[in-house]
């Protein structure tokens, strides 16, 4: 709040996207008011809560009319300046600190935030918006086209929900087209929810492709809010709604064709390997990252894997074998090879020189199983918490995988000669993402 000495008080007052969403805050302020000053659609909409109130009303676009007519009047009265849905959100309080802080008006100013389009559009949605996002508008009144369209296509590749206001006018039509295109371009045909007069008269909500929308623009006017669904998006029985949670399960696909690709490939693995559990997980992306279905037959679960994943959650340090796996992962890790000192294979003398720090780590071996055998023997007097354990070959491979499964330890480990270090690194990445996620 912003307070200067004055007899007067100026409120900028919210009133929220539609009928029924004023706040308490906002009908104490305007009840307190001798003045009400407003674009004339959304005082009317008010006028029951403004009874015997002055009213003053100015037209489209006369913005700094009305915050003079408020400002003037607010030095020895209390004015009630009202925007739709936030004033700070695309509505009138820029326009009234630019004034005050040009002019160096002497009075008192307090601002109410009301419920804004993009939240009341989400409501009627489902729950479209429930984290990051980004809202937008496509009106080039006072911001360059070009600005709008480079700020939406960093939105678009950034993997935000986006909630779109001001979409289409008379004179603004192919601006929508052009949105529209980009839309298609980077997340493909997708559904987008399109709500006219939130709350108002006149209310529509519906869900339709890209491609219908491009086909019939009359669905979008001024007063219309689109909603552009991310990846993580579900649409199903007329809702949309987005999980908090975030699910790293697009592989890395920005681009319409990447994402697509992504989607099939999930589909496939789901098949291959039905279930939501960490399980299910670990093994789809072995699967993932071999390309081999059999695979999965090949991957040993000793113990529970979520205790890998609450020991990294935990901040235990996480220790591999060679650098193709350390390389591989997601988060920071010591590398055995770097330790190397002695006569043994490079990955056995490095364990041996960290061997104070297995006690408490997770260990990923996904090279050597002169490594693995080394692991073996530290871990009888040093235990690591959690052990990824996949040595491929034909010397020693098979016998030292099921030495570390026969430790009273949690592991994963490949049956017989195969494994690798993708197979490691897979496993590995697996547990850090979930136990990165918040819940």
């Amino acid at each position: 709040m912003l307070l200067l000495q004055s007899r007067g008080k100026l409120y900028v007052v919210g009133i929220g996207a539609g009928r029924g969403l004023l706040t308490l805050k906002a009908l104490k302020a305007i009840e307190e008011s001798e003045y009400v000053v407003g674009y004339e659609k959304y005082v009317k909409e008010i006028e029951e809560f403004a009874k015997g109130k002055k009213l003053i009303t100015t037209g489209m676009r006369e913005e700094m009319k009305r915050v003079e007519i408020a400002v003037e009047l607010a030095k020895k009265s209390v004015v009630s300046l009202v925007s739709g849905g936030d004033p700070s959100v695309y509505g009138i309080l820029p326009f009234v600190f630019e004034f005050l802080m040009k002019k160096g008006e002497d009075i008192e100013i307090e601002v109410i935030p009301g419920v804004t389009a993009s939240s009341a559009s989400s409501a009627l949605l489902g729950c479209p918006i429930s984290g990051d996002h980004v809202v937008l508008s496509l009106s080039d009144l006072l911001v360059p086209w070009n600005v709008i369209e480079s700020r939406l296509l960093y939105a678009l590749r950034g993997g935000f929900v986006i909630a779109i206001y001001n979409p289409s006018s008379y004179s603004r039509k192919e601006n929508l087209r052009r949105v529209l295109r980009l839309v298609m371009e980077e997340r493909g045909d997708l559904f987008v929810g399109v709500v006219k007069n939130a709350f108002r008269e006149g209310q529509s909500i519906s869900i339709v492709r890209v491609s219908e929308l491009t086909e019939n623009p009359d669905l979008v006017d001024m007063n219309t809010t689109l909603i552009i669904p991310n990846y993580e998006t579900i649409v199903k029985n007329g809702k949309m709604f987005t999980p908090r949670k975030y699910e790293a399960k697009k592989m890395g696909g920005i681009t319409r064709g990447a994402l697509e690709i992504v989607e099939r490939s999930s589909e496939i693995l789901k098949n291959i390997v039905p279930g939501d559990g960490l399980r299910e997980e670990i093994l789809r992306r072995c699967i993932a990252t071999t390309g081999d279905p059999s695979i999965k037959d090949a991957i040993q679960f000793n113990g529970d894997p979520w205790e890998g994943v609450e020991a990294i959650k935990k901040g235990s340090r996480i220790i591999v074998d060679v650098r193709m796996v350390k390389f591989g992962l997601r988060i920071s890790s010591i590398c055995a090879v770097d330790f190397a000192n002695g006569d043994d294979t490079k990955t056995s003398s490095g364990l041996k020189s960290l061997e104070k720090l297995i006690e408490g780590s997770v260990v990923g071996i996904g090279n050597s199983p002169s490594a693995a055998i080394t692991l073996y023997e530290i871990s009888k007097v040093r235990k690591p918490r959690f052990i990824v354990a996949t040595p491929v070959g034909f010397v020693n491979a098979e016998e030292s995988k099921q030495l570390i499964s026969s430790l009273e330890i949690p592991s994963i480990t490949t049956k017989g000669t195969r494994g690798g270090s993708n197979i490691c690194v897979a496993i590995l990445n697996c547990l850090v993402e979930y136990a990165g996620r918040s819940d």
